[in-house]
């Protein structure tokens, strides 16, 4: 499973969906797949060929191997250049962008489709605050406003390295829409990272392509609209995150959860395809305490890339 960008559009039952968008321009593969963690526990692979395959980690907040799947959803994911997810219970939402467009799916696994029939829904311009000249998109997690309801935080990275919030409420296609703030400017200096990741609570962490990690924790993850980040953000908390002995071909955060502390879970795929599970104790400070130090966290799977 990986890539730290790449693909996606959405299929039903193995059959691709209707009404996809021209091909975009496709960014260089990291491995053979596309990793994308929509956090609680939801996993999901793109395949070179554009399948998309479910999978999931019950046991997600302690980082136990009991991954199941896959789940095969749909075909045509190839059809993007950038893509995330976020997890809602067992359901997925995601967000896909390319060229023509910033498009929403929404995977209800209850009833076993996607909504608004498999039709991608338009839920942004992708010339608009925060997805022109488009750099990196990262999920963030499921997570509530400042009025108590809940939705699914995004981050965007601009070529410039600006750095952008916003949170999606509800479905796409079904009434859904994009929080007051969104597409806020909150930070600069993010086209220095090769990989970017985040939680529902604010922290992101950076890596470098040096292999050292960075930790961050933005105040206002509800909200958006500030420039507020937590006075010992930036702290180095990590080395060897790229390249280095595990060869993480990406990092993606797992979620929050009161089993886990709320947050500091991260996945990764090493350059053997193993899927790692590691959990930073000092998410909330930025310390340098992790559950696994040395040996690259422990391995929950196989065969990810």
């Amino acid at each position: 499973m990986t890539r730290r960008s790449l693909l996606m559009a959405g299929a039903a039952g193995g059959v691709a969906l209707a009404g996809l968008a021209p091909s975009g321009p496709a960014h260089a593969a990291q491995t053979k797949n596309l990793l994308l963690a929509g956090q609680h526990g939801n996993l999901t692979l793109v395949t070179p060929t554009g399948a998309l395959n479910m999978y999931y980690h019950p046991r997600w907040a302690e980082g136990l191997a009991t991954v199941t799947g896959p789940f095969h959803r749909g075909d045509g994911f190839d059809a993007f250049g950038w893509m995330a997810s976020v997890g809602v219970g067992s359901d997925n939402l995601y967000i896909a962008v390319n060229g023509s467009g910033v498009y929403g799916y929404y995977w209800k696994n209850d009833v076993g489709r996607w909504a608004n029939g498999g039709s991608r829904v338009n839920v942004a311009d992708p010339n608009g605050a925060g997805w022109a000249n488009l750099a990196n998109l990262i999920s963030g997690g499921w997570t509530w406003n400042s009025s108590g309801t809940p939705g699914s935080l995004f981050y965007t990275i601009d070529g410039a390295g600006l750095l952008y919030w916003h949170l999606y409420i509800g479905v796409p296609g079904e009434g859904g829409y994009w929080a007051p703030n969104s597409g806020g400017w909150i930070g600069s200096g993010w086209n220095s990272f090769r990989r970017v990741t985040a939680s529902p609570n604010g922290v992101l962490y950076g890596i470098d392509s040096s292999g050292v990690i960075r930790w961050y924790r933005y105040n206002w993850p509800t909200f958006g609209g500030y420039q507020d980040w937590h006075p010992g953000s930036s702290a180095i908390v990590g080395s060897g995150w790229f390249g280095g002995t595990y060869g993480y071909q990406t990092v993606q955060s797992t979620g929050a959860s009161s089993i886990a502390g709320w947050t500091g879970g991260l996945y990764m795929v090493d350059k053997n395809g193993n899927l790692r599970w590691n959990r930073h104790i000092g998410w909330y400070d930025g310390s340098p305490s992790w559950a696994y130090p040395t040996g690259g966290g422990a391995v929950i799977g196989t065969g990810w890339m």
